[in-house]
């Protein structure tokens, strides 16, 4: 998931992160550490999102496809929790 201007992510760009790591806006906002409020404000376009957002959703993006595939691997092996390995 990569932002076309990352100082700017337009709000398509950002329903688009949200539809592809399966969140509302409720848990959008959570994970970024903002206000429901705010996000909504990214999402309608009345505030633009800045690039502090914009990288912590490619983290988020980033971490979510790692867990995927961590879990992919590891099927049927129980554990208490999972590590992601930095590349």
């Amino acid at each position: 998931m990569i932002f076309i201007d990352i100082d700017k992510p337009s709000p398509q760009e950002i329903k688009s992160w949200m539809k592809k790591n399966k969140l509302n806006v409720d848990q959008s906002s959570e994970i970024l550490g903002i206000s429901k409020r705010q996000f909504l404000r990214f999402l309608s376009g009345e505030t633009q999102a800045k690039r502090v957002h914009a990288l912590a959703m490619q983290m988020i993006w980033f971490l979510y496809e790692n867990k995927k595939e961590i879990l992919k691997k590891e099927k049927g092996v129980k554990k208490d929790k999972i590590v992601i390995p930095i590349k």
